[in-house]
């Protein structure tokens, strides 16, 4: 990772996915100029636990003009299987898939007619302006070794990159719920509830949205509102029908009492 900000400390998380994509993110760095973590690895990094199943390494950049394309960019470095977002690019722990979000230095001139697409470019130019690097210890431990046991590791990987902060990841987040499948969606909000009600961040929330743009948080109550309170009975069944990562929904009524207060207050 580029520049000399020291890491916020370190994070360590559990599993041979965690391996693949913290692996992966030497080889993001060299195809990225300071490109920042975001999505499932990045909340799951805030948190300090991997506590639900994630398969692509997303993050967001800012794209200079007349610079390449993040798909252009993935596409010179061999990835295969190419959508809208990214594709499977090469790495030193195998394929692995990166999606690449991208924000440019005018995204905020316009004059926005939709709150969804306002939120978004606030939402990038939000995680860019405060991602602090982390960094991120990801280990694959053999379950049938004794607990403790230094021979069960079976592999281990580690990178500093830098990481998106809750706050912008809770506005990311709602954003995208609006407009993806159903898992996705689902995946997402429980992302929200987690980030708000977890000790490990929801100080940090609080704190950062009472230092955000007034637009930004306006528009982030807006979504939250739609998915916390008029939504609420679909967004208790689609976090639910995900199964042992899902939470009640008294969790998830806590959540949004939650972030409703913050949200007022900021």
């Amino acid at each position: 990772m580029s520049g000399n900000q020291a890491p916020d400390g370190t994070v360590h998380l559990v599993g041979s996915v965690m391996v693949k994509l913290v692996g992966a993110i030497p080889r993001l760095q060299e195809l990225l100029e300071r490109p920042v973590i975001v999505g499932g690895l990045a909340v799951m990094t805030r948190l300090g636990n991997a506590y639900r199943v994630t398969q692509d390494l997303d993050a967001l950049r800012r794209r200079l003009e007349g610079g390449a394309s993040g798909l252009e960019v993935l596409r010179a470095a061999g990835a295969k299987d190419i959508n809208e977002v990214g594709g499977l690019v090469p790495t030193e722990r195998g394929d692995v898939r990166i999606d690449v979000l991208e924000a440019r230095h005018n995204d905020l001139d316009r004059d926005f007619t939709d709150p969804t697409d306002r939120l978004e470019a606030m939402a990038h130019q939000w995680a860019l302006d405060t991602a602090t690097p982390v960094a991120i210890v990801a280990t694959n431990i053999d379950a049938s070794s004794p607990r403790g046991d230094a021979g069960s590791i079976i592999d281990e990987t580690r990178a500093v990159a830098l990481v998106a902060r809750p706050g912008p990841l809770i506005a990311m987040k709602l954003k995208a719920s609006i407009d993806r499948m159903t898992v996705k969606e689902a995946t997402d909000l429980l992302d929200v509830v987690r980030l708000v009600t977890d000790p490990a961040t929801a100080g940090l929330v609080m704190a950062e949205f009472g230092k955000a743009d007034p637009q930004l948080v306006e528009d982030v109550a807006t979504h939250a509102r739609l998915k916390f309170r008029t939504n609420v009975l679909r967004t208790r069944r689609i976090i639910r029908d995900l199964g042992q990562t899902a939470v009640d929904a008294e969790l998830i009524d806590g959540a949004a009492d939650f972030l409703e207060g913050v949200l007022r207050s900021g």
